[in-house]
């Protein structure tokens, strides 16, 4: 009882920061995105050590390097000068010139180029994907388009909360059938198709809450997108937990696990999301 008390009072104050970074205007989202995208990634640092040591130097230059990626992802959106847009990439440009070279100096490490590896990706499959919410959700010339595209960001998050409410209710009710015992198994098909009907019927309604931004029929590509999407950024991030033998990516939400558990669908429902918007609509 005490531990669904803790999960639920974070699930909200959950909800309340990221409704609050998102309508509150692209520097807010900055500052708590930014943080939320270098947390996430040391996580994913300190789940791909398998073993190796921590060294301080290149930690420290990854996080760099994370920031830089982040900001300089972010300046696409329009919100900032052309001098920082530049600055931002070409920093990040120097980061990914330096970054092997440092590795040849750093102590002896049995597997230096796994090291290399995961921090590139960890910046790929973490800092890249949250960084482009902001570019389609403060983007200026949405703005002309849509008016207001922060609207189109809170309905992703929206989206992914229904989906996983939907696919909890309906999976522990009527769940049978696994849908990935290996990675995930408590999992299954009734759950996945149940967050997949939640998300329709909240599209369905989107165009009478948010009138002017799609029209239902793209309201509810955008939710099947999502819902898809979400589900196997889930089922990612529990193969990396599952790879580094841990139940959680960390301990820093009380009763979720780290932020990883709690942004695992937003890795990869955000990239593809960020396709639909620019390339097909």
């Amino acid at each position: 009882m005490k531990n669904l008390l803790t999960r639920t009072f974070t699930g909200i104050l959950f909800i309340i920061i990221i409704t609050a970074a998102v309508l509150s205007g692209a520097y807010a989202f900055l500052c708590i995105f930014g943080l939320i995208a270098l947390l996430g990634y040391v996580e994913f640092l300190n789940l791909t050590r398998f073993g190796r040591p921590f060294d301080q130097v290149l930690f420290v230059i990854d996080l760099a390097g994370a920031c830089a990626l982040f900001l300089s992802t972010f300046t696409f959106s329009g919100q900032f000068t052309e001098s920082l847009h530049w600055a931002s990439i070409l920093t990040y440009l120097i980061y990914l010139v330096a970054r092997p070279i440092i590795q040849l100096y750093v102590s002896p490490d049995k597997s230096p180029i796994a090291g290399w590896a995961y921090s590139i990706l960890g910046q790929v499959y973490i800092v890249l994907p949250l960084s482009l919410l902001g570019v389609w959700g403060y983007n200026t010339e949405y703005q002309l388009l849509y008016g207001h595209p922060e609207y189109l960001l809170m309905a992703l998050f929206a989206f992914i909360w229904i989906n996983d409410t939907g696919a909890y209710i309906v999976g522990c009710t009527l769940g049978r059938h696994r849908l990935f015992e290996r990675i995930s198994p408590k999992k299954s098909w009734e759950g996945f198709f149940g967050g997949l009907v939640f998300c329709i019927i909240l599209a369905a309604c989107l165009n009478y809450i948010i009138p002017g931004l799609l029209t239902t029929p793209q309201w509810i590509i955008m939710g099947i997108l999502t819902s898809v999407f979400s589900t196997w950024g889930d089922l990612c991030e529990s193969l990396l937990k599952r790879t580094a033998g841990v139940k959680d990516s960390g301990r820093l939400l009380p009763g979720h696990g780290g932020i990883l558990d709690r942004f695992d669908s937003e890795l990869l429902a955000s990239p593809v999301i960020f396709i639909y918007l620019t390339l097909v609509l």
